[in-house]
Formats: structure tokens, C-alpha cells, sequence
């Protein structure tokens, strides 16, 4: 199966959850709830009883939303360039990845099942992963691309062939402007 095809499998079960969301009926309360004392204002409202309607939804949408980017990072790269440490880089950056959102998600409902969590960085835990976690582990891509730019991204080949046609270009067009004085 070419990456293209996972691609467009990715993006057909991403429809199909937002389809599922948006068909699923709104939990009460979905848009606040009044406030106990300020008159005007809503409330949050119980966050357990909003996400009990479309379950897990949210958590499988960010798994694929993941791997789709995956996807789309590794067709970047020439297919006669993937190399087994280039998997191997790939793959792990995407297992953290993929842990960071099972610890942002697991977190998140462990608070709305207990309504305790723990503070860490001055954040609770659940939103310590979300605001380190997933922006740090999508920096291990970021890291893959600066120090094996030239291994998979632009190669010495792939610069000599460039600067070849960029040559031939600006002859041809040296030649047309040559033609058109004469």
C-alpha cells in the first residue's frame, strides 16, 4: 500500500468521526449551564456528561490526525531514501507521540472521573502533557529534519541535479534572448 493510499484512508475515517460527532445529539448542558451566583454568565457544565455522548471519538480522531501528519512527513521523503533508520526515527517519534496524547486524553478523563489531579509545572497534569507534550514531541520531527536533512530532505545529488537544470534553464533563456536580438 503506497503512503498516498494511507493518506486518503486517514482522511475517510477522520470524515467519518466528524460525521459521527456531528450527527450525535448535543448533550444537555452542552453549551453551559448557568452560573450558581453571576446572573448572565454560564458554567462549563459537567464535562464527563459532554464527552459521554460521543465517547471515544475525540481520542481516536487525535490518533489519526497523528498518523495522518506521520503520513504526509514520510511522503516528503523519496521513496528510494526511506531507509530502515529512517523508519526507525519515524516510528519513534511517532510512538511518543502517540503516548503524549494517551497521557493528555487518559489524564483528562481520570480528572473528570475523580475531579482531582495532580499540579505539575504549576499546571494540572492533564494540561502539563497538552502544553509540553504535545508540542515537544512533535520537535523530535523537527530534530529528524534539521540533523538528517541532507541524508533525506535535500541529498548532494539532489542538489547537483537542481543546479543542472537550473543551468539549462537560464541557457535556454540566455539562447531565447540572444535569438530575439538577432
Amino acid at each position: 500500500m503506497k503512503s498516498i493510499h494511507f493518506v486518503l484512508l486517514f482522511l475517510l475515517i477522520i470524515a467519518g468521526i466528524t460525521g459521527y460527532i456531528l450527527l450525535t445529539e448535543p448533550p444537555v448542558g452542552a453549551a453551559g449551564v448557568p452560573h450558581a451566583t453571576i446572573q448572565g454568565m454560564s458554567a462549563g457544565g459537567d464535562g464527563a456528561a459532554r464527552l459521554a455522548t460521543i465517547g471515544k471519538a475525540p481520542f481516536y480522531f487525535q490518533i489519526i490526525v497523528i498518523l495522518l501528519a506521520v503520513s504526509l512527513l514520510t511522503m516528503a521523503v523519496h521513496e528510494r531514501l526511506r531507509d530502515t533508520r529512517f523508519y526507525v526515527l519515524m516510528g519513534s517519534a511517532t510512538a511518543f507521540a502517540l503516548f503524549v496524547w494517551y497521557k493528555v486524553y487518559s489524564g483528562y478523563e481520570a480528572y473528570l472521573a475523580t475531579g482531582e489531579t495532580d499540579i505539575v509545572f504549576g499546571f494540572p497534569v492533564p494540561t502539563t502533557w497538552m502544553l509540553w507534550g504535545i508540542w515537544g514531541s512533535f520537535v523530535l520531527f523537527d530534530l529528524i529534519f534539521v540533523f538528517f536533512f541532507r541524508n533525506y530532505f535535500y541529498t548532494h545529488e539532489d542538489e547537483q541535479a537542481f543546479e543542472q537544470l537550473v543551468a539549462e534553464l537560464n541557457a535556454e533563456k540566455d539562447s531565447a534572448a540572444k535569438q530575439g536580438d538577432a
